[in-house]
């Protein structure tokens, strides 16, 4: 099987630091303009879009060399500002993830976040970033739909074998999360850990929610049984 997880709500909560080094480097670039991500969707959003959103409100150069400058400015910053102290693993994730590498899954990443502030923010759970050795990312589609194709290709290339969307598990916590796995025949894993509760994951389509992934052994037997009827 192939398991992608995503990151904030599911892996980890940086309590707001995320927010704050993204508002900070808008700050760095383009002077106090007012800028706040008040009102723009986070919760399983991607990175990209959230960048484009908030030029839009403020009139900014949205080009590609612009959305260049402000990724790697975030990436600098956030290496900078983030620290272990203000990074907080979910319970059980990283639990999971290590079961998961041993049982023989292909494990990755499915997230909103740019790729090297994804590592940067499972880094500082205590998660090293070498358990996801491929991954689809916040700048890499024009919505979340389009993110499982391409960590599915990813992990064939990285494998050498296949994996079909009925193979692959994703994990998140929003509504977002769920809806690109099942659009894309994909199995979905709901956990509670960010703002969005069981009942509401289970009536998005999830296959599975969870309070949390604490109960490893559980989790890992389930998505075995799940993908081996494939």
């Amino acid at each position: 099987m192939l398991v992608l997880f995503d990151i904030d709500g599911t892996l980890l909560r940086t309590e707001g630091a995320g927010v704050r080094a993204m508002v900070a480097t808008f700050r760095e670039l383009h002077g106090d303009l007012g800028f706040s991500l008040e009102g723009v969707q986070m919760a399983g959003g991607l990175d990209r879009l959230i960048w484009r959103d908030v030029c839009a409100r403020h009139g900014l150069d949205a080009s590609n060399a612009a959305h260049a400058r402000f990724r790697e400015a975030y990436g600098v910053r956030l290496q900078t500002d983030l620290t272990h102290a203000q990074t907080r693993a979910m319970p059980g994730a990283a639990a999971l993830v290590h079961a998961a590498h041993a049982s023989g899954a292909g494990v990755g990443l499915l997230t909103g976040n740019y790729e090297h502030t994804a590592h940067i923010k499972v880094d500082r759970a205590g998660i090293a970033p070498r358990y996801f050795p491929f991954g689809a990312f916040g700048d890499e589609g024009a919505t979340r739909r389009d993110l499982p194709p391409l960590a599915m290709d990813r992990a064939r290339a990285h494998y050498g074998r296949e994996f079909t969307p009925s193979q692959t598990i994703v994990i998140g916590d929003t509504v977002l999360d769920i809806d690109c796995a099942k659009a894309n025949g994909c199995v979905a894993l709901g956990v509670a850990t960010g703002a969005t509760s069981t009942e509401v994951l289970m009536d998005s389509g999830a296959d599975l929610a969870v309070e949390t992934l604490a109960d490893t052994q559980s989790i890992l037997a389930w998505m075995q049984r799940v993908t081996a009827r494939a």
